[in-house]
């Protein structure tokens, strides 16, 4: 093909870096994540260094070029694996490299005397921040684990259907948490058209969006990346896609909110991770830098939650500057009522309300949230979970 390439035809590879700025090519067909059409975006600008020298005429002189910025962004569907706790597809690379921290648990199965907080195992894996499917008959239900010892997890507020049944089965779990030390980059592939092949190399993820989570919609998270080098060459993709480990993506049904442990009404809601990003600029290199660093991570939280007339919890939290917060999750359905799998969730353990105002969500008041996420011993501000 020559001219008139598709754009629906173009494909991205992506690979975590074991030396930043060293590119990783793609090895097989599970290497390439599935994107939202028309979010991709990769490209390379040069910054023009002009020359204003006298020469005797008032032409401009030819200019010189200093140093390249690589940047860009991707859109993905916010869903699960096909595989119980396994790490999502899509996500995984570019969570990885926003967050930093990322692990597994197995399923495990519950012993005996378990309440509506604590359940009791001969032992496990699960750590704190680790979101899991308690698996109740009928009765499916996810939650946060807010401490664990070598034979008990504890939840920060009750199952809705109270204590669970001895032998209960506990979901497998994959955990993405803040750890920004051990923040990777990673090499893309981005076929454009399956005819051009741009390769990227020392990319990070700056920040996530999680949008689209409102009643009845597919949830979908964009990611804002920045990198070190981009070239282009007329080559076909390496491999062809295959997009069959990730599960489909749930919608926003069932998919309920929790502030400070109460189940709330709303009709929307926002995640916000973002990370300045430092390049380290050097004379030395051929492109001018060095690599970047993680210097700073904000995360922020909001939501159109119904205004309640018999409650004023969540402004008397905003008025005295207490602690908040927020759970949520959606899932897919199975033929069993009352009974999911594939959940993708988030927490955010303790956070301030910086916003409350009211507004119009169709004729109907809403209190219009606003959270800001905080650490409390490290490594704890912020939790998405996978099962």
């Amino acid at each position: 093909m020559t001219i008139g390439m598709v754009t629906s035809e173009s494909t991205i590879a992506l690979n975590t870096e074991s030396t930043e700025g060293t590119v990783v090519s793609p090895t097989a067909g599970t290497d390439y994540i599935e994107v939202l059409k028309d979010s991709l975006n990769l490209s390379k600008t040069r910054e023009e260094l002009s020359r204003d020298t006298m020469s005797g005429t008032t032409e401009q002189e030819a200019s010189r070029v200093g140093i390249p910025e690589v940047a860009g962004s991707m859109g993905v569907e916010f869903r699960a694996s096909a595989t119980e706790g396994a790490y999502p597809q899509a996500l995984e690379v570019l969570t990885q490299s926003l967050l930093g921290g990322k692990r597994t648990a197995a399923t495990k199965t519950t012993t005996t005397g378990n309440t509506s907080t604590v359940l009791t195992f001969t032992s496990h894996s699960y750590l704190v921040g680790d979101i899991v499917t308690v698996q109740e008959a009928g009765a499916f239900e996810c939650r946060p684990i807010s401490a664990v010892d070598a034979t008990t997890i504890t939840f920060p507020f009750a199952l809705t259907n109270g204590a669970p049944s001895d032998g209960v089965v506990v979901s497998a779990v994959s955990t993405f948490y803040s750890n920004t030390s051990t923040s990777t980059t990673f090499s893309a592939e981005h076929n454009v058209g399956g005819e051009i092949k741009q390769v990227c190399g020392g990319l990070r993820s700056q920040s996530m969006t999680l949008e689209n989570w409102g009643a009845g919609t597919i949830p979908s998270a964009t990611f804002n990346v920045a990198g070190l080098s981009l070239e282009r060459s007329d080559a076909a993709p390496d491999f062809a896609t295959d997009f069959t480990a990730d599960a489909l993506p749930p919608v926003a049904l069932e998919a309920c909110l929790w502030l400070n442990g109460t189940s709330v009404s709303y009709t929307e809601l926002g995640l916000g991770i973002e990370n300045e990003v430092s390049f380290m600029k050097d004379a030395c290199q051929a492109d001018g830098k060095l690599g970047s660093r993680v210097t700073n991570q904000t995360t922020s939280f909001n939501a159109s939650v119904y205004s309640d007339d018999t409650t004023l919890t969540t402004w008397d939290n905003f008025n005295a500057n207490d602690d908040v917060s927020v759970f949520f999750y959606a899932f897919n359905p199975s033929a069993t009522a009352g009974e999911f799998s594939q959940a993708v969730a988030g927490w955010i353990p303790q956070g301030k309300l910086i916003e409350h105002p009211f507004e119009d969500s169709d004729g109907i008041v809403s209190d219009a949230l606003s959270i800001k996420a905080h650490r409390n011993l490290g490594s704890d501000s912020v939790f998405l979970g996978f099962n």
